[in-house]
């Protein structure tokens, strides 16, 4: 029982590990964009659950009267029954359960024959039999089908066995065991033992060759054994004193080692990972994989493609930054300039030259001064801005074609870019619905980005009444001043209207010179920038996952040919 057992535990590792392997091979193509059913990766998850947990299973099918417990015994070399420890899980007339120390689980079942000869059987029952033992016989991974040595099979079993080896198709998993063999045979003798053993192996092939059609391949690979658990009635105390000679006088060995070579090459948990490797090879590696190749080859070229649209929007905006900063340096001149020739202009009024100067150079409500500036300032802005634009026009229609080249490739070829981190709201969602700041930068009002206006209130006397009060000076109508000899208040006025200037002055060239200048002024340049940067991080990373994709490609290949094997 020992190798046996061994046999099997060590095969369930192996297979536990093929199946733990199938399933992070799925895994992992399903985090590649490979169209994975959900349902393959619950069927391993399933299986690798109930081998984890599964017991060796053996079946012991057999007459009431056949000694299938005591050749349980002797296999496990368990001669004393009353010290098997085993306890029944479950009991019915068709059908026991034993759970068994050590991973061993005992089923307990008659057969059909036998359970006829126990109950007085109507249909209805012995299709109840049917269905509790095609429940744990097919679970099981060896089944030893008891026969009496006289008489191994008989014509009424051939309903029986017809059930069990062709509807159930146990066939690969049975051990014949020749019940009883000292009955018929000297087992002291090996000679007339192995001359016996043949004639009643042969007898057990042409019954089963008459019965059930057995095949000359599965006569071949028939496995029968013959033994004694109880040579000569002696008793399970005279045997336990004697261990070496019941060993060889029951010939309980050759049945272990059928048993071991039946877990070995029949023992169930294969056609575990042949159903697996089966479902994957037509389901994923047959239909999903070369998509997947062809997809990923063309993928490749347009993610080549958006490289080198990256490379060139690159070389663009390091141009554009060349613009930005002409466009400071025209401002921060233009500023200086513009201002110090107001400052001049305004000290060398008087009172009646004033108006002029105020209509011609700062309008009502300083309308004019904020004309200019405006005009100056979208003129200065207007290269580098309306470059922007541009980049951005033909970065969406990049991008724009890449999204269509990549939904044409199905849900796959979308999967393979998203779950790569190609394709995010950043770097393409924005990008394909055009950055939406790029119009309003043009034209823009710069009074709203100005804390000081250089046009605000600039009090007078209180007496003083407002024509020109958009500049915060009162003045009565121009010919009143004729008549008010207030130079002083004049001056007054002219020196606050300087100090606005100069204020105003200084505030703009902290704008144009300060850190804010770019954010304030080209925003569309920076998230153009961002997008493009973004963009390149993530192609960049496709390359990572195409190796990923060609290493699972690899995997799938080698799986494929192993199933091909099988």
């Amino acid at each position: 029982m020992e190798a046996t057992l061994k046999t099997f535990n060590t095969q369930k590792e192996s297979t536990l590990s093929i199946l733990n392997q199938l399933h992070a091979f799925l895994l992992q193509g399903e985090g590649l964009g490979i169209n994975i059913d959900s349902s393959l990766v619950n069927k391993l998850d399933t299986a690798i659950k109930s081998l984890s947990d599964d017991n060796l299973k053996i079946a012991l099918i057999g007459g009431f009267s056949e000694g299938k417990t005591s050749i349980a015994a002797a296999w496990m070399e368990r001669l004393d029954q009353s010290t098997m420890n085993i306890s029944q899980q479950e009991s019915s007339d068709a059908v026991s359960v034993y759970n068994v120390s050590n991973g061993l689980q005992l089923i307990d079942t008659p057969g059909l024959f036998g359970f006829k000869e126990k109950i007085n059987a109507d249909s209805s029952a012995i299709e109840k039999y049917k269905d509790i033992t095609k429940k744990y016989v097919s679970e099981a991974h060896l089944v030893l089908y008891v026969m009496n040595s006289t008489n191994p099979i008989k014509d009424s079993h051939q309903e029986d066995l017809h059930w069990l080896f062709r509807t159930l198709n146990i066939l690969p998993r049975t051990v014949f065991v020749l019940s009883r063999f000292d009955e018929v045979a000297d087992v002291e003798d090996i000679n007339e033992y192995n001359e016996n053993l043949n004639v009643k192996k042969e007898n057990v092939v042409n019954r089963l060759k008459d019965l059930i059609n057995l095949e000359q391949d599965e006569a071949y690979s028939l496995s029968v054994v013959a033994v004694a658990a109880n040579p000569f009635d002696m008793g399970t105390e005279y045997w336990l004193d004697n261990l070496e000679k019941f060993k060889q006088l029951s010939h309980i060995e050759s049945l272990q080692a059928a048993t071991n070579e039946k877990v070995a090459s029949n023992g169930g948990v294969e056609s575990i990972v042949v159903e697996a490797k089966n479902s994957i090879v037509r389901d994923v590696l047959n239909e999903e994989l070369p998509l997947a190749i062809e997809n990923d080859k063309k993928l490749g070229q347009e993610v080549d493609k958006m490289l080198d649209v990256v490379d060139t929007m690159k070389t663009k905006l390091t141009k554009t930054q060349s613009l930005i900063s002409d466009s400071r340096v025209g401002l921060r001149d233009f500023v200086t300039s513009y201002f110090s020739d107001l400052i001049l202009q305004v000290q060398g009024t008087d009172l009646e030259t004033f108006n002029q100067f105020f209509q011609r150079e700062v309008g009502d409500g300083g309308v004019v001064i904020s004309s200019r500036l405006q005009s100056e300032f979208d003129r200065y802005l207007r290269s580098a801005n309306l470059e922007v634009k541009s980049m951005a026009s033909s970065f969406t229609q990049e991008v724009n074609h890449f999204n269509d080249a990549v939904l044409g490739y199905g849900k796959q070829g979308v999967d393979l870019l998203v779950k790569s981190n190609v394709i995010n709201n950043t770097s393409v969602i924005a990008a394909r619905d055009g950055i939406k700041s790029i119009a309003g930068l043009v034209g823009m009002d710069l009074s709203n980005l100005l804390k000081f206006k250089p046009w605000g209130a600039v009090k007078a006397a209180n007496a003083m009444n407002g024509v020109f009060a958009a500049v915060g000076i009162a003045f009565e109508a121009w010919d009143s001043y004729k008549q008010v000899q207030k130079e002083e208040k004049f001056q007054a006025a002219v020196k606050e209207m300087v100090n606005n200037f100069n204020n105003q002055r200084t505030e703009l060239l902290e704008l144009v010179n300060g850190d804010e200048f770019v954010s304030k002024f080209f925003q569309s340049f920076i998230e153009l920038e961002k997008g493009v940067a973004e963009l390149e991080n993530n192609l960049a990373g496709r390359t990572e996952q195409r190796d990923n994709f060609h290493k699972w490609r690899m995997t799938g290949e080698k799986i494929k040919q192993e199933f091909e094997t099988l």
